[in-house]
């Protein structure tokens, strides 16, 4: 990965981003914070990755697959966990909260089938 310009994906994310809002394209608005999430997550980047998921709001209405509204929330529930970890007092028991909601959501889809 030598030469890359890792500040250049986020610029184009980013101008995607705008260019959603603008337009109010909540589909593409929705994809792109998805992707964002994707590689904050990878690089473990965990205050990013929960001012996203707040930002962002209920992504899983608006993505068009099961796998990726699934995807998200998992995700979504990783980067609960994570953040909470690293935080102390009523914010962490905050952000577990949200993170339990999350967990119940995907154990009640593992229950349904």
């Amino acid at each position: 990965l030598r030469g890359i310009d890792a500040n250049a994906g986020d610029k184009i994310l980013d101008s995607m981003l705008a260019s959603a809002a603008s337009n109010g394209d909540s589909l593409l608005s929705a994809t792109v914070n998805y992707m964002k999430l994707e590689v904050f997550v990878f690089y473990q980047e965990w205050k990013k990755a929960i001012d996203l998921v707040r930002k962002a709001g209920n992504v899983r209405l608006v993505l068009p697959s099961a796998f990726g509204a699934v995807r998200f929330t998992f995700l979504e529930a990783l980067t609960y966990l994570k953040a909470a970890q690293s935080s102390s007092g009523w914010k962490k028991r905050q952000i577990k909260k949200c993170a339990h909601k999350t967990m119940r959501l995907i154990q009640g889809w593992a229950k349904n089938g």
